[in-house]
């Protein structure tokens, strides 16, 4: 087979079987494409935009100094975990004995009302050993092990309830909150617009009877339909995972985000339809580095024209090693759903684990492992399911919440501290007076904005009013952006120097000049 290299892998250097990795339209042994390198369709025109600090992209070449970038800061809730293993439960559930990865999806209605929906194992071999013994017994690698889809709810997203649904009946009762039996990785979307009443919630799950992909509808959210498999381009082995869905903006299409493997790795893939029921080939869109980076699963929303992912991250390389066989939050984004990036090259890492990881089912509800929900429960909140214990061995997991700023997932700080950073936006062209910097400025701090070039736009004639979304209100005193802009064919230059401040991003009324921001 002859194989065409890409001119980024020739920019690269890279040839032989690493050029498969970027080459456009390869086909998998699993039948996927790998690393897909189609160009995706721009947002928007918007009136008002947003740009993050990770978005490197944003930046003016050759003048940055003194920055990197850091995670920002989340918030656990105190009430965490907000619920666990049904069998340790008082009442016990029998139905519910191991959690394990959960993958969450929790939605909050236009009642007020959040929905959280997780798959869980109805058998398990585990089940049959009392908690206080497990410490001190070999973990059983062999026994049944059937899976499910479970229910629970909430009116503030801090109390659950498990509600007995009366649904799937389990050792002879249908008291339980099992809303399906034999199928994994469950995604569920909720579209309240949806023109037909019956499909307002959108499910997409494996069937473990054949190991298929396949999708239902519900207009309640609870007793959704039969299940019907993909007609074409299903999985060959795979899609074991959170099968994150959710509806593009920019092509209205529904997105699948899931899980396959290549070259005994795990990589993330993504399929593509327009009526749910229909779907694209697999493409490869994410692959770690090594048995030490694997991404196990990824749930992947948008914002503010960018894609974000939360992607647990999986460790097997070591055994010997503490944070063998366990999970890390981390945060990756895209501007076009084909090509992810690391939001912190440093430590990527979103949720840090709670503490106790060394001392397994003794340390914290979340000290080994986390699966996030998309944020579609509030504009700051994220759910994820936490674990103490391997992935691979005794394991206790619950729900957790934590807060986060969305408009300060990641931001830019001073690499030496005491020391100023300094760095530029490439050219801005306004058609509004409306530039605001999103930055957090310490005590005995400062943020100096300047327009390079221009006489009256130097960083000491520019008062900044901190607004109540938290950002600054940047103005030069009796100078008019708009003006300054439109002799210029590109826009004009914004230039940055801070000290003890971070940095987490800009908006405003104007367009940046994109012409190396998308792929051609």
């Amino acid at each position: 087979m002859a194989i065409q290299l890409s001119r980024r892998s020739l920019l690269l250097g890279i040839s032989g079987a690493a050029a498969l990795a970027v080459a456009p339209k390869i086909a998998s042994a699993q039948g996927f494409n790998v690393k897909g390198a189609f160009a995706e369709p721009k947002p928007a025109k918007r009136t008002y935009k947003h740009y993050f600090a990770f978005d490197h992209g944003i930046y003016a070449a050759n003048i940055t100094k003194n920055a990197k970038l850091k995670m920002g800061e989340v918030k656990k809730d105190s009430h965490n975990p907000m619920f666990i293993d049904g069998l340790f439960e008082n009442p016990p559930k029998a139905w519910e004995p191991r959690i394990d990865n959960g993958y969450p999806n929790v939605i909050l209605d236009e009642h007020g009302v959040y929905h959280c929906y997780y798959t869980l194992f109805t058998k398990h071999p585990t089940q049959s050993t009392p908690r206080a013994e497990r410490a001190k017994t070999e973990y059983p690698t062999k026994g049944e092990r059937k899976v499910g889809l479970a229910y629970a709810r909430s009116k503030d997203g801090i109390v659950w309830e498990k509600p007995n649904l009366g649904i799937v009946e389990f050792e002879g009762s249908k008291e339980n909150n099992l809303l399906m039996l034999d199928v994994a990785g469950t995604g569920v979307l909720y579209e309240p617009n949806e023109a037909d009443p019956q499909k307002r919630f959108k499910l997409i799950t494996r069937k473990e009877e054949n190991k298929k992909l396949a999708v239902a509808f519900s207009q309640d959210g609870l007793h959704f339909s039969p299940l019907v498999e993909w007609p074409e381009n299903n999985t060959k082995f795979g899609a074991d995972c959170h099968n994150s869905v959710f509806r593009d903006s920019r092509t209205n299409q529904y997105i699948l985000t899931t899980r396959l493997w290549a070259n005994n790795l795990r990589v993330v893939a993504q399929s593509r339809s327009d009526d749910f029921i229909t779907w694209s080939p697999f493409e490869e869109i994410l692959r770690g580095n090594g048995y030490e980076d694997q991404v196990y699963s990824m749930t992947v929303f948008e914002y503010n024209d960018i894609y974000f992912g939360f992607a647990s991250v999986y460790k097997q390389d070591d055994i010997g090693e503490i944070d063998f066989d366990t999970h890390t939050l981390q945060l990756y984004w895209s501007t076009n759903l084909t090509e992810w990036n690391r939001a912190v090259p440093e430590n990527n890492v979103l949720i840090p684990f709670g503490a106790g990881r060394e001392k397994f089912l003794g340390g914290e509800f979340d000290s080994a492992s986390q699966f996030a929900s998309a944020m579609t429960a509030g504009t700051d909140r994220i759910y994820y399911t936490g674990s103490r214990g391997r992935h691979r061995n005794w394991r206790e997991t619950g729900l957790g919440l934590a807060y986060v700023d969305r408009n300060k997932f990641v931001g830019l700080v001073a690499r030496h501290s005491g020391k100023p950073m300094e760095f530029g936006i490439n050219p801005l062209k306004f058609h509004g007076e409306k530039l605001e910097i999103w930055a957090d400025i310490a005590e005995g701090g400062k943020l100096a904005i300047s327009i390079q070039g221009k006489e009256g736009f130097e960083a000491d004639k520019c008062p900044m009013e901190k607004q109540p979304n938290g950002a600054y209100l940047v103005s030069w005193t009796g100078k008019s952006l708009v003006e300054a802009s439109t002799d210029e064919k590109l826009g004009i230059n914004i230039r940055i120097t801070a000290e003890n401040a971070t940095f987490w991003g800009f908006s405003g009324e104007f367009e940046m000049d994109e012409r190396r921001y998308w792929r051609a």
